[in-house]
């Protein structure tokens, strides 16, 4: 793993927070910090699972709705697949501009189009949200500072997240950890 940022320090007194990426804000309920961190990523066809808003009746029926979801070049280069609840297309793209992509699916052309102000991908008349593998996260607490101890008792931080979204760490509040905290930000 590769350290992919620097140190966050979050006073918790004063709710501040100051880096990049950064801690878009902090909640303490029943005994509960929630840290919500924006992770500030580029923009990458290839490291984003498209994943539809809409979804789709199963079959069986008994089993519970299906999203569609698209993802481009994950396993090659240049290769569009296109999972539609019971079955996968595969087809070529290219990219055409830095938030569209031409795509050639079963011999037809389409185009998506990828609106960083909705967060949302349009593509054969659906929207799609722009989903990434979370990173692996450690927090440290300190009363003074200078010395750190790492938070045992974290919560299990989702598979992934919304590109663009935040990213939500959670811990118990420790009568030894009350003021500041440090979150460090691991990518595979």
């Amino acid at each position: 793993m590769n350290r992919l940022t620097g140190i966050l320090i979050a006073a918790l007194l004063h709710g501040s927070a100051v880096a990049e990426p950064e801690i878009a804000g902090i909640v303490i309920r029943d005994g509960v910090v929630e840290l919500s961190v924006q992770l500030d990523r580029p923009f990458d066809w290839r490291g984003i699972k498209f994943v539809s808003v809409k979804t789709f009746a199963n079959n069986p029926p008994w089993l519970p709705p299906t999203r569609h979801e698209l993802t481009f070049g994950h396993h090659e280069a240049g290769v569009l697949e296109w999972f539609q609840t019971d079955y996968i297309e595969i087809g070529n793209y290219r990219v055409t501009g830095d938030f569209t992509v031409e795509a050639t699916v079963g011999g037809r052309k389409i185009t998506g189009t990828f609106d960083p102000g909705t967060n949302l991908l349009k593509f054969n008349g659906l929207e799609y949200e722009p989903m990434v593998k979370s990173p692996t996260v450690t927090v440290k607490a300190s009363v003074d500072l200078k010395r750190w101890g790492k938070v045992s008792n974290l919560e299990s931080v989702a598979g992934e997240t919304e590109w663009g979204g935040l990213l939500a760490v959670r811990f118990k509040l420790t009568p030894a950890a009350r003021r500041f905290f440090v979150v460090q930000i691991y990518e595979d």
